[in-house]
C-alpha cells in the first residue's frame, strides 16, 4: 500500500511505501503527490509560485538535490514528515489502563480488540501494541504483572487472534527510519508494519 506519490527523473531514496515514479501521469490520483525540480512542476502547473512548496491541494514541489542541494533535503523531509503526520492524525490511541479503568469499558475493549479484523501485534520491551481499524491499543505488561495476571497466557491468545505478531528487535530495526520521524514512538511499528505488509 502506498501513502504517497513522488514524481522524479533522477533516482529518490524513500521508504517502500512512497510510489516513487518517472511521469507523472504514472501516480495514483488519490494520494498526495510530491513533484521533484522545476522542469516537471513547470511541465504540468506552469503558473504555480516558485515560492510555495504546495502548487494546488495535494501537490507539493521541491528543487532537484542538483538544482539546490540544501532545498531538496529540507523539502523533502518536510513532505514526508506532513504524510507521515497526517497518516497518524486519522489513528487514535488508546492506553488500556486496567487499574483506572472500570471493569466495563475493559471489557468494551477486549470485545473491540475481538471485533477488529486484521490485527498487527508488536511486543516491545513491557508493552503490547496492537492495531488494527484506525487503532492502537497499548497494553503495559508489567502493569498486567503487577495486578496478578499471566502475561505469557495473554500473549499467547494475542498470538493467536493476530494476522501479524511481531515481537523480536529485527523488525524495530527494519523500521528504525521510519519510527524516527515519528518522534521514536514505538506504538506506530504496527501501522507502519500493516501498510508495508
Amino acid at each position: 500500500m502506498f501513502i504517497a506519490n513522488i514524481v522524479s527523473d533522477s533516482k529518490i531514496n524513500v521508504s517502500q511505501e512512497f510510489n516513487v515514479v518517472k511521469n507523472f501521469d504514472d501516480i495514483i490520483n488519490s494520494l498526495p503527490t510530491l513533484l521533484v525540480g522545476y522542469n516537471i512542476v513547470d511541465e504540468y502547473y506552469p503558473e504555480f509560485d516558485i515560492t510555495n512548496i504546495n502548487v494546488v491541494d495535494n501537490i507539493y514541489w521541491i528543487f532537484k538535490r542538483s538544482e539546490n542541494r540544501d532545498q531538496y533535503e529540507i523539502g523533502l523531509d518536510i513532505f514526508i514528515n506532513k504524510i507521515y503526520s497526517d497518516l497518524f492524525k486519522e489513528l487514535n490511541y488508546i492506553f488500556v489502563d486496567f487499574i483506572n479503568f472500570k471493569l466495563k469499558s475493559i471489557k468494551k475493549i477486549i470485545s473491540k480488540i475481538y471485533e477488529i479484523k486484521n490485527k498487527t501485534t508488536y511486543i516491545y520491551r513491557d508493552m503490547i501494541y496492537l492495531y488494527g481499524d484506525n487503532l492502537i491499543f497499548g497494553i503495559d505488561l508489567k502493569l498486567l504483572k503487577f495486578i496478578g495476571v499471566d502475561v505469557n497466557k495473554i500473549k499467547n491468545k494475542l498470538k493467536v487472534i493476530s494476522t501479524h505478531f511481531l515481537e523480536n528487535d529485527d523488525t524495530l530495526s527494519e523500521y528504525i527510519n521510519t519510527i524516527e520521524i515519528l518522534d521514536n514512538k514505538i506504538r506506530f511499528l504496527p501501522f507502519i508494519y500493516s501498510i508495508r505488509n
